[in-house]
């Protein structure tokens, strides 16, 4: 055998033995090296779950408070309406003559329902009124407020009405 065939012969060994050792050695080492590093990643992530868990809790806190200081008890916002119209009323003497259907409609893929009620009464106490659902509650933002003076014919007496549309918009 001449020495370039004993060179080529080696060569060809040499690339033989590369293949088989890293068959059976060096990818098994990357693929658990690899292994070992998610594993590692899922154990700090699992370390986070005592400080993620504090911060869903603060999260929740959060929100209570916000529905406590928007005096948000039930989901159903045409509820909380209801509910805050009847008291006032009671304490001021306004009557809520109608109280219509949610009207809902989908624009730019949110959800806006508006609700609509008429009240009567004193101007002040309307305005009162008016003013705590702007500023107190967030049943959501105050679209239309419409003051009209009435004559009742029968009794001979004239009185305000007030007609006022809240819209809550919703993203879906």
């Amino acid at each position: 055998m001449t020495q370039r065939n004993k060179n080529i012969l080696l060569c060809l060994g040499f690339v033989a033995v590369m293949i088989i050792a890293y068959q059976f050695s060096f990818s098994e080492t990357l693929h658990l090296k690899s292994e070992i590093s998610r594993l590692e990643e899922e154990n700090i992530d699992s370390g986070n779950l005592a400080r993620l868990s504090a911060n869903l809790i603060q999260r929740e806190q959060f929100a209570d408070s916000l529905l406590k200081k928007n005096n948000i008890k039930n989901i159903s916002i045409q509820n909380n309406i209801l509910e805050f119209l009847n008291r006032e009323s009671e304490e001021k003497g306004i009557a809520i003559t109608q109280f219509l259907e949610p009207h809902i409609f989908v624009q730019d893929e949110v959800k806006i329902t508006s609700y609509q009620f008429t009240l009567r009464g004193q101007f002040k106490d309307m305005q009162d009124i008016v003013y705590q659902l702007e500023q107190n509650y967030n049943f959501g933002k105050i679209s239309h407020v419409h003051f009209e003076k009435k004559r009742d014919y029968r009794r001979g007496r004239d009185y305000l009405e007030c007609f006022v549309m809240i819209e809550s918009f919703l993203s879906e």
